[in-house]
């Protein structure tokens, strides 16, 4: 097993270890009664917007604080496994994951709790660790760190060692959204978080931190993405104001952001790969389209000539008021996919709410793809290419109920109490 320090000391170096020790004994206890707190003033504010918060759990302390994780879970907070103890997972062998993530479930049953997600403590993992979570039924996981340039001229050495060891991908080439390897819900984690506001870009200014966290909220709302917003409930009282100006922000917003845990938004994400349609063509040239989505779901056309009811959207969309209807089009308005291109990218655009049809006639398609590769580096200028144009599509949206985007809170407990850090030293 790997030792605490040293993994910590990769991530944080060695001034910030010790200014992350002295910190301790502000946020921590012998008792619960600080994170106690803590949670109580989280759940202030989550319940003022009428919105709950996922926090993932280390096994071992969790065990040994049983009255404070059933209070949350009592309160409507959903809890994932963040490991068995905080180890650092990708310097693991797949059998040493197993037994470590095992172990934690059944932690979690024993205590009454239930879990379907995951998330590696250090946000480290590798592909072991996703085999592992598969075969043991999670999910989702939300281990993969995201970076969003928010920061410019406040950056420091620490935060770019922070987004090393983490080996976080930039928003910039990668999409903040779930993504499906085999069967597991792949759920990013935008940072910087708050741990990385404060402890390593030096903001213990509540304003800095707001304007960060509302920057994030703006780029990701223009874009329909998700905010997975990370904030460890140990610092409830120095990130509130921030906290609730972002979730107030999300609030006032139309069309809607959708607030919601982590196990919803993943299966919410399943349920778009589920979306089916049939269509024919009537004999004066009309078009008649039957869409089989979720109920929550909103059919949104662009630029398409529909006979029925309807009302706008945003960014040149109209919400379709029935599921089933009659358009007329030169073209079919969706996207048509060569036979040979890979199941991943159908996978994908599915999974985005685009209606999709393999075919071998590219004209028949107001978009036609005919590719040979399809990898998680191509889906950002995919998307910006269906989106920069105003050509007819018909689609669902992304998001339930007619959201324009998501947002999580969430936050990683990996202690309690000092006896509970203490502890980790002995990878307990």
């Amino acid at each position: 097993m790997n030792n605490p320090f040293s993994v910590a000391n990769q991530g944080k170096g060695v001034y910030g270890v010790l200014a992350r020790a002295t910190t301790l004994a502000q946020r921590y206890g012998l008792s619960s009664s600080k994170m106690d707190s803590a949670f109580e003033q989280l759940m202030l504010i989550l319940n003022e917007f009428e919105c709950s918060a996922t926090l993932p759990v280390t096994a071992k302390p969790l065990s040994r604080n049983l009255s404070s994780v059933h209070r949350l879970q009592s309160q409507g907070i959903e809890l994932a496994v963040h490991g068995n103890t905080h180890v650092d997972y990708s310097q693991l062998a797949f059998e040493q994951q197993f037994d470590q993530i095992i172990h934690a479930s059944q932690i979690f049953k024993k205590s009454g709790l239930l879990a379907s997600g995951f998330r590696c403590p250090y946000l480290r993992w590798n592909l072991d660790t996703l085999k592992a979570i598969s075969e043991l039924g999670f999910e989702y996981d939300s281990s993969q760190a995201l970076a969003w340039d928010v920061a410019a001229g406040k950056e420091t050495e620490a935060y770019h060692r922070v987004l090393e060891f983490y080996h976080a991908q930039m928003a910039e080439e990668y999409l903040s959204l779930p993504r499906m390897v085999g069967d597991l819900v792949r759920i990013p984690y935008c940072l910087p978080d708050d741990e990385a506001l404060v402890e390593r870009l030096n903001m213990d200014n509540r304003t800095g931190i707001s304007d960060i966290w509302l920057a994030m909220l703006d780029r990701i709302y223009s874009a329909g993405e998700l905010f997975t917003l990370g904030l460890h409930p140990e610092r409830s009282f120095q990130c509130k104001d921030a906290l609730y100006a972002v979730l107030e922000k999300a609030r006032s917003l139309s069309p809607t952001v959708w607030i919601a845990r982590l196990s919803e938004i993943a299966k919410w994400y399943r349920s778009l790969g589920q979306v089916t349609f049939s269509s024919w063509v009537h004999n004066n040239g009309a078009t008649h389209v039957n869409v089989h989505a979720p109920r929550e779901a909103t059919l949104l056309a662009r630029s398409v000539d529909i006979q029925g009811p309807k009302k706008d959207w945003a960014n040149g969309y109209e919400h379709v008021l029935s599921n089933e209807i009659v358009l007329k089009s030169e073209r079919f308005p969706w996207i048509g996919l060569a036979p040979d291109c890979p199941d991943s990218m159908k996978s994908f655009l599915k999974h985005q709410g685009f209606l999709v049809e393999n075919s071998s006639n590219p004209t028949a398609f107001t978009y036609y793809f005919q590719r040979e590769f399809f990898d998680s580096k191509d889906e950002r200028p995919l998307l910006a290419e269906l989106e920069s144009e105003d050509s007819p599509l018909l689609r669902v949206s992304r998001w339930p109920s007619g959201a324009q985007a998501a947002l999580a809170v969430t936050g990683d407990v990996d202690a309690f109490t000092l006896w509970d850090y203490g502890l980790r030293l002995f990878n307990s």
